[in-house]
């Protein structure tokens, strides 16, 4: 039995292993929960976590290159050359950084979000005090009652993947009969009223924005793809080093350290509105003071 056959055979059975595990999440959500459960840990348990899931498989693999595999087919993989490792790395690479790039575009998107919904939020108060007076106490009462309901309600359940889009928001929607119930004596109240329309306007659509992203998670599948790739790394090295045991430990230990440290980030950024990890708190919307 050739080496390329035994290799070829490895390859198709972990593909058909990651075809099987894919189709089970079109029917069940397993998969989704247990990375849920992961991210929703502390970003130190999260690193644990992913460390010892990536020493175990460097482990799993030493055990079977230098235990299980037979004398005969370990002669034949010697003539694996280095060689492979640069198409698998590639791709690896190549499926991390894409994936890497879509995490830290929506986590710098979430960050966007709060502050564009704090700061209109903030515009909508200061708009008020140029309004009459009961005008005025009206929006500083349904602003309050909308950041009450924000910081109290929403973001506990935002962080718990529940939050949802309500037609009807709180405080919000208070301010919009308020203000828009309100007839203008004079040029410049016309002009401040339409901006407080507009800035509420905008808050919402900034809050929509943010309960939408706080379910929009790096895909299982995606996640399927980098452990399959990083696997077959870790195959490679060990046929690569099959007759040098020590050179083989050092260098699974090396590659699944580094697998382990990419993993950690991606994982520890993937959700920004969930309750572990590298999660973004309301602290702008908290720092709005009505007076």
């Amino acid at each position: 039995m050739r080496a390329s056959t035994i290799f070829g055979g490895v390859f198709i059975a972990i593909a058909f292993t990651a075809t099987c595990a894919f189709a089970q999440t079109e029917h069940n959500v397993g998969l989704d929960r247990l990375l849920l459960w992961i991210e929703s840990q502390s970003p130190a348990t999260i690193a644990l976590i992913t460390f010892g899931i990536c020493y175990a498989c460097a482990a799993v693999i030493f055990a079977f290159a230098r235990v299980v595999l037979p004398r005969r087919i370990a002669d034949e993989l010697k003539a694996t050359t280095p060689v492979m490792l640069t198409p698998l790395a590639v791709l690896t690479g190549l499926v991390i950084a894409f994936v890497a790039s879509r995490i830290w575009g929506n986590f710098d998107h979430a960050n966007a979000l709060v502050r564009d919904e704090a700061r209109n939020i903030q515009e909508v108060l200061t708009l008020a005090e140029t309004l009459p007076p009961n005008i005025a106490t009206e929006m500083r009462s349904a602003i309050g009652q909308y950041l009450q309901f924000t910081n109290g309600q929403e973001w506990p359940a935002m962080l718990e993947g529940h939050a949802k889009i309500q037609t009807s928001v709180p405080g919000l929607s208070n301010a919009i009969s308020t203000i828009v119930s309100f007839i203008p004596d004079n040029a410049g109240q016309q002009i401040a009223q339409r901006r407080t329309l507009i800035a509420i306007e905008q808050a919402l659509d900034a809050r929509r924005h943010r309960i939408l992203l706080s379910k929009a998670p790096v895909h299982p599948m995606q996640w399927i793809v980098i452990i399959v790739l990083a696997v077959l790394m870790l195959l490679t090295v060990a046929i690569v080093h099959i007759d040098r045991p020590f050179a083989m430990a050092v260098n699974l230990f090396s590659l699944s350290t580094a697998l382990a440290i990419c993993l950690v980030l991606l994982l520890v950024n993937d959700r920004p509105f969930s309750a572990g990890g590298f999660m973004i708190q309301p602290h702008a919307l908290g720092q709005i003071a009505i007076d």
